[in-house]
């Protein structure tokens, strides 16, 4: 008998197993509308592509969602370095991001949240999407909880709170900024009555967790969404 020939294919053979990013990403996309955590898919310009009803009750609010920059719906203290984390996790040199974040609640107020990114590829070694979700931080929620149109510091408040942050004693403040000592204390008091700080660790802390003080630079730097 004689054998038959095999005829050639043109057929793109895979790995026999997903990649670890892979099995992440079908993870989280298992969990998409059943779950009440804020999920959306965006395209390799990180614009929404799909978003499920938590993220768009929650974020879009009566806007249409599809389309739009995943930026608009997040306040970050560094957008320049979380866009490279994206540009690494699209080129495969990471399988995901985590990174805490303020999203744009539809009510417009700021909220802390955990920002998971993961990417997807269907069917071929390249990522075709992105999987992001935004779990709320309902515990700093009181502290964070602000409206995008609400500055809570004056500049003077700024420079203080600067000099909080790098570690200043009052005494060092009140001749650098030419204040009383009273002065330079009565501002702190109101920032952390503000803030919901218990003292000046707390103020700073909280600076930190609401977007106030820009995350991951030194010397500290004070966003200026958040000066009158």
């Amino acid at each position: 008998m004689t054998q038959a020939i095999a005829e050639p294919t043109n057929e793109i053979r895979h790995p026999a197993g997903p990649s670890p990013a892979h099995r992440h990403a079908n993870a989280y996309r298992s969990l998409f509308e059943r779950s009440g955590i804020c999920m959306a898919t965006v395209d390799l310009a990180l614009r929404v592509q799909e978003a499920n009803e938590p993220f768009r009750r929650e974020l879009g609010g009566a806007e249409e969602t599809v389309g739009r920059e995943l930026f608009d719906y997040l306040r970050v203290s560094s957008q320049s370095t979380l866009r490279r984390q994206f540009v690494r996790l699209i080129e495969g040199r990471s399988e995901r991001i985590n990174e805490r974040v303020l999203g744009l609640r539809s009510e417009e107020c700021l909220m802390p949240a955990q920002l998971t990114a993961v990417s997807i590829r269907d069917r071929s070694p390249l990522v075709s999407s992105i999987l992001v979700m935004l779990q709320w931080d309902e515990s700093a929620a009181d502290a964070a909880t602000r409206s995008t149109r609400h500055k809570v510091l004056t500049e003077l408040d700024a420079r203080i709170l600067l000099g909080v942050a790098m570690g200043m004693s009052t005494v060092n403040l009140a001749a650098k900024l030419y204040l009383s000592r009273q002065g330079v204390e009565y501002h702190v008091a109101t920032m952390m009555k503000k803030l919901k700080a218990p003292n000046r660790a707390a103020l700073v802390s909280r600076a930190y967790a609401m977007g106030v003080l820009t995350a991951g630079v030194w010397p500290p730097v004070v966003a200026q969404d958040f000066i009158k």
